[in-house]
């Protein structure tokens, strides 16, 4: 994994929830088990065939800054963050 922020750094060991995109990476996934994955604090892009699917939190603890990262999902509660996909890029060749 890259280009994660420190901030929001705690999802990539927990899971989450994408709602939206290619059937192979709807519904709860792990972050960290995904080959190539680049965080920021306003969405995940996760490499995917030739290009990345970008996802974005919908999720309401979802805040800007640390308020992901203290989330219940963090903390051992139940409920992963949610994401919403919100398009694709293609890698340049």
């Amino acid at each position: 994994m890259r280009g994660i922020d420190p901030s929001i750094s705690a999802i990539t060991l927990n899971s989450v929830h994408l709602e939206g995109g290619p059937s192979t990476l709807s519904g709860t996934v792990v972050l960290a088990e995904l080959n190539d994955v680049i965080c920021s604090a306003e969405k995940i892009k996760i490499r995917h065939g030739n290009g990345y699917e970008h996802y974005e939190f919908i999720d309401a603890q979802g805040g800007v800054g640390g308020a992901r990262a203290n989330s219940r999902a963090h903390d051992g509660g139940s409920d992963p963050l949610k994401l919403r996909w919100v398009g694709r890029t293609k890698i340049a060749e």
